[in-house]
């Protein structure tokens, strides 16, 4: 519903600003991530876990199975939701916060007012909250898959995430000393905006926090309402460690198709799917040599081996090829916008862009 408010009152009106890095958003944000390949396609460590584990996609994409009636669009927001009722969601401990998972499922609070929800994604969250609070089953899955998500996560979290978040925190922690608004904390060139932020900031309690979270694996921002809280999630840049994590894994499949005899099978492959037997023969080559070849393909997740008419055969991964091209245009024409197609393109002006949770 619209909020209204004396706007005098409203900036008279001063209310605690945290800025903290958390690990519940960003694995909110990975979450997310299985729905959504524009997100896979801006981070390195998100296409590579769910490229080269499909299986983890499928899995976060069908938690919620039936209850995903109402949206299927994929938001993904109850680790932020159950880490704030669990005090733990400005905490960086990944452990700590599956440790107690389900403890804090069972007591899932439900009366949630999520002013910055559609009314179908209001009631796709309460409705997971309340298979979680009522199901022992759904808690275990839902905390097995999160524990493996982190499991996939972590090496690039340790090496570049944390470092990032913790520079990125830093850096606003440092101006905020020198009496910048909260609206110069949460500043980045993709913060959510319109009338819809200021009327939460402005409908909070006097004891109300403006929470800035700047997250690694951000795709643009975010904007979640929670009790006595407004979250407004930024990206985490600046640092330099998400560029090289971005580029790792381009700059690895470039060099495996530098070869031409390599980027020449790929091109075969593109055709048809071929056996080891007849790339040897195409090319004139030995099978050994072909072998390695097609062993440095699959290594860089461009081909994978398939069964067709009972022989074993090549087949060209076009999603990774896809994501190869995408990643080479990203850096010779950069962009930070969304896909066309997504709900960032074209913001409703009373429903900014917050194209990850919530």
């Amino acid at each position: 519903m619209p909020f209204y408010h004396d706007q005098e009152a409203a900036a008279e009106r001063r209310h605690d600003v945290a800025v903290a890095g958390s690990i519940a958003v960003e694995l909110d944000w990975v979450l997310h991530a299985a729905s959504q390949p524009s997100f896979r396609r801006d981070h390195a460590t998100l296409g590579r876990i769910y490229d080269e584990t499909p299986r983890l996609g499928e899995r976060v994409r069908a938690l919620w199975g039936a209850l995903e009636t109402t949206t299927n669009r994929g938001d993904s927001m109850e680790l932020a939701v159950l880490a704030h009722h669990g005090g733990l969601l400005f905490s960086l401990d990944a452990e700590e916060l599956l440790e107690r998972l389900e403890d804090l499922c069972v007591s899932a609070p439900l009366e949630l007012r999520l002013a910055s929800e559609t009314e179908e994604d209001r009631t796709a969250l309460r409705n997971r909250l309340a298979r979680l609070r009522s199901s022992a089953e759904a808690r275990r899955a839902y905390a097995e898959v999160v524990r493996d998500v982190w499991s996939a996560i972590r090496p690039d979290w340790i090496r570049n995430g944390l470092r990032s978040v913790e520079a990125a925190v830093a850096a606003r922690r440092e101006i905020q000393h020198r009496g910048a608004s909260w609206q110069e904390l949460a500043h980045s060139a993709h913060t959510p905006g319109g009338h819809l932020l200021e009327d939460l900031v402005a409908s909070l309690p006097q004891e109300g926090i403006i929470a800035v979270v700047p997250a690694y694996f951000a795709h643009l921002g975010s904007l979640v309402d929670l009790p006595g809280m407004v979250l407004i999630g930024v990206r985490a840049e600046g640092s330099g460690a998400e560029a090289r994590a971005r580029t790792e894994i381009l700059a690895r499949r470039l060099k495996t198709i530098s070869d031409p005899t390599r980027l020449a099978m790929v091109e075969v492959l593109r055709s048809a799917p071929s056996t080891v037997t007849e790339l040897a023969a195409l090319f004139g080559l030995a099978q050994p040599t072909v072998s390695n070849h097609v062993k440095i393909l699959r290594d860089a997740g461009l081909v994978a081996n398939s069964t067709e008419g009972g022989h074993r055969v090549l087949v060209l991964q076009r999603d990774a090829l896809d994501t190869l091209l995408d990643g080479l245009q990203g850096l010779v024409a950069p962009s930070r916008q969304a896909d066309p197609t997504s709900r960032t393109a074209s913001p409703d002006p009373e429903r900014p862009p917050r194209d990850g949770i919530g």
